[in-house]
């Protein structure tokens, strides 16, 4: 996995707003299927029945009050936040310690309204979220558009704001009390609503009545779902109320730190501000058509499938289609799927060829995998990809959940370079310092090089030409003369004019 300048930065509201829309020879038998890590907010050992006194609405109403929403009436919460996000889905390692960004953003906070607007930037009238807990959307210069109210792989903003999840809570019929349990070396009291996979969970302290947690299991684009974790701590006053609020938030994935917040110091607008976390009555659907992937020609029986943020390639040697790396999710897939059969009529076996493990590059692998592609990856990497394979989708079953029993798709590791339908496909290292355990494919009949994500257009001043610099001396190593290279976020170029510096 690999972090991108352009990918993570420069496009980052685009992909997010395309993430919000969506919600690796021989054949052999699924790997044995494997649950996602499962971190309940009581321990067993310590779990107990709650006391016989606990009742859940008392238990709420008493949280509301010791945190002081009756004090701020309709005015709206404000107060700016630094976030630290962790980039594990495109880190340089698919293990800790990841790399990670850090950006400022604004929230503002109503509790008569229920209702948060997350300021994307903190530049005046950028882009901004939107929720008011029935309706989710993103305001920007180009009007409303609806989003779901909870996005794979995104930090829910209801879920970071302990007041709008008091005031949810409250408002819900299915609250109860489930237990009592240690919970960061005290005991608290556990509410909890819904049933099975689809619970949730709240953590209480019973001695000063503040919530303290919030556990879940959400979507993910590459896990399916996993289990999340929202703590608050280090209570700190709101100018103007005798309310609190958290300066800290934490959200942890399946264990670990994805996302760390700090507030500013916190102070109320007046009710009058409250359109600013309004939505329209009638919001338009995001349009999904940047979606569609078009393709470039490439060379006879070769394209790009092309979208704003993500190209593949796809070619046809021999009897099979080669699919040059599986981006985004299983809706991309699909569309892949499409534009192949209406490119290469007819039936042929698919085979996947993972350059790398940036999850938004191989999302789409278990689709393939339930088709019965055999997936072709670098061999140190071929335990993630098994992980990827043997993960239990619970929440929303995918096609190789579903096919978990009959699926049948094959598996084939690459070391030193493998030539593939008669040397008409060439998988070869890259492994530079930064492209470890990176590999790109070439075309010889077509003097074509996919370089995955290690050719960009970054600048002699960014990582772009160090990578530029090791696929460089990988073609020279190997011996390749391409005429022509692309990339996932560059487009098809003349390789002598490809960047250099």
């Amino acid at each position: 996995m690999r972090f991108r300048e352009n990918a993570v930065e420069r496009g980052r509201l685009q992909r997010t707003l395309a993430t919000m829309v969506l919600t690796l020879m021989g054949a052999v038998a699924p790997p044995a299927a494997a649950l996602s890590p499962r971190a309940p907010v009581c321990a067993k050992a310590t779990r107990r029945a709650p006391n016989a006194g606990d009742d859940a609405t008392a238990l709420l109403a008493r949280a509301i009050d010791v945190v002081g929403l009756a004090t701020v009436g309709d005015r709206l919460r404000v107060s700016t936040v630094t976030d630290v996000v962790s980039l594990d889905y495109q880190s340089d390692r698919p293990y800790r310690p990841y790399l990670w960004s850090s950006r400022e953003q604004r929230i503002v906070t109503s509790a008569s309204r229920r209702a948060v607007r997350l300021d994307l930037s903190l530049v005046s009238a950028g882009p901004a979220l939107i929720n008011d807990g029935a309706r989710q959307a993103v305001v920007s210069s180009r009007g409303a558009q609806q989003v779901p109210l909870q996005t794979t792989n995104l930090a829910d903003e209801r879920a970071l704001d302990p007041w709008l999840i008091l005031l949810d809570w409250s408002n819900a019929a299915s609250v109860h009390v489930s237990a009592r349990c240690q919970w960061r070396d005290r005991e608290r009291v556990i509410l909890s609503r819904g049933a099975g996979d689809s619970a949730a969970h709240l953590v209480l302290d019973p001695v000063h009545g503040y919530p303290l947690a919030l556990e879940r299991r959400e979507p993910h684009i590459l896990w399916g779902d996993v289990q999340v974790e929202y703590s608050w701590s280090i209570w700190t006053p709101v100018a103007g109320s005798q309310a609190v609020a958290p300066m800290y938030a934490f959200r942890l994935v399946d264990g670990e730190v994805n996302l760390q917040r700090r507030h500013g110091p916190a102070r109320l607008w007046p009710a009058d501000s409250a359109s600013l976390v309004a939505l329209p009555a009638t919001l338009a659907p995001i349009n999904d058509a940047s979606l569609e992937p078009d393709t470039v020609r490439v060379a006879e029986r070769t394209y790009l499938l092309r979208t704003a943020s993500y190209t593949n390639v796809v070619t046809l040697q021999r009897d099979t289609v080669f699919v040059l790396d599986a981006p985004v999710d299983a809706e991309r897939a699909r569309r892949d799927s499409a534009w192949i059969a209406r490119l290469f009529p007819g039936r042929h076996p698919i085979v996947v060829i993972v350059t790398d493990l940036a999850w938004p590059h191989i999302a789409g692998v278990r689709s393939w995998a339930a088709r019965g592609a055999t997936i072709v990856t670098r061999a140190e990497h071929r335990p993630f990809i098994d992980r990827v394979l043997q993960r239990r989708w619970t929440l929303a079953p995918d096609a190789l959940e579903l096919r978990r029993r009959t699926a049948r798709f094959a598996r084939r590791s690459v070391r030193d370079g493998l030539s593939l339908a008669g040397g008409a496909v060439r998988v070869l290292p890259i492994d530079g310092v930064g492209s470890e355990g990176a590999q790109m494919v070439f075309l010889p009949d077509a003097g074509f090089l996919w370089a995955g994500d290690f050719v960009q257009t970054g600048g002699p001043e960014s990582f772009s030409r160090v990578y530029a610099e090791e696929v460089a001396v990988a073609v020279a190593r190997a011996g390749l003369v391409p005429t022509h290279v692309a990339a996932m976020h560059f487009p098809l170029t003349p390789w002598s004019a490809r960047p250099t510096r």
